[in-house]
């Protein structure tokens, strides 16, 4: 959003919370962490990743890349980091009003907020109690934190699916609840990233019956490994 802005010439000021850009890649991943989606898909347009980074770059190659696309841009002179928000409202004349941790407030013409969906913990809450130790995915910062231990994974998105991979391969056993049956899809299908394939410009029904097809071939029956069919 940044360089988009500063490319049309249209000013603007940035703000940061944290101490250094790169968001959840700078604060937000574990150790071993890597992109689900292939670099050729996840980079800028305009800004492609290395040549030398695997198809599926690790957490600290995604934050290397974010910073290294900042200092390209000339766009860290803009940014003011430590900085937080805590308030915003809009205005009659229909500027914002914004107000900061330290008291101080701006107005602005407009306002773009840009914090991502990973920075705040949500847990689920159910009936009993349990006596074992609880960590939100954010928290979690390496394998060994989870090596020898019996493990239950609530949820099948992309963190859970990694949770419970890594929990599978360091942990005493590893379990996943899901509330339904999920579509779980190979990173990799004939030798290239499932993202690179060239179907995701096909109608959408054809997407599904190719990805369909995919997982019969090269998963089967998500019956034969305990899991529920897909809903």
């Amino acid at each position: 959003m940044a360089a988009a802005l500063k490319s049309h010439g249209v000013p603007y000021e940035q703000v940061d919370a944290s101490d250094g850009i790169g968001g959840n890649w700078r604060h937000g991943v574990y150790t071993t962490a890597h992109i689900v989606s292939s670099k050729r898909s996840t980079a800028f347009a305009d800004y492609p990743m290395p040549a030398d980074y695997p198809d599926f770059p690790s957490g600290s190659q995604m934050l290397a890349y974010l910073q290294s696309f900042a200092r390209d841009r000339d766009l860290l002179g803009a940014i003011t980091l430590n900085r937080k928000v805590v308030k915003s409202r809009p205005l009659p004349d229909v500027r914002w009003r914004v107000e900061f941790e330290d008291g101080e407030t701006a107005t602005y013409k407009g306002l773009v907020v840009c914090n991502g969906h990973h920075w705040d913990r949500c847990f689920p809450v159910y009936p009993g109690n349990f006596d074992g130790p609880m960590m939100h995915s954010k928290d979690f910062k390496q394998p060994a934190d989870v090596a020898g231990k019996r493990v239950l994974v609530i949820g099948g998105g992309n963190s859970g699916c990694d949770m419970a991979c890594e929990a599978a391969r360091t942990g005493r056993s590893s379990d996943i609840s899901l509330r339904s049956g999920y579509w779980f899809l190979p990173k990799i299908a004939f030798g290239r990233p499932l993202t690179d394939l060239p179907i995701w410009s096909l109608p959408v029904p054809l997407q599904r019956l190719i990805l369909r097809l995919l997982v019969r071939v090269t998963i089967g029956d998500y019956r034969r490994y305990g899991l529920s069919k897909p809903s």
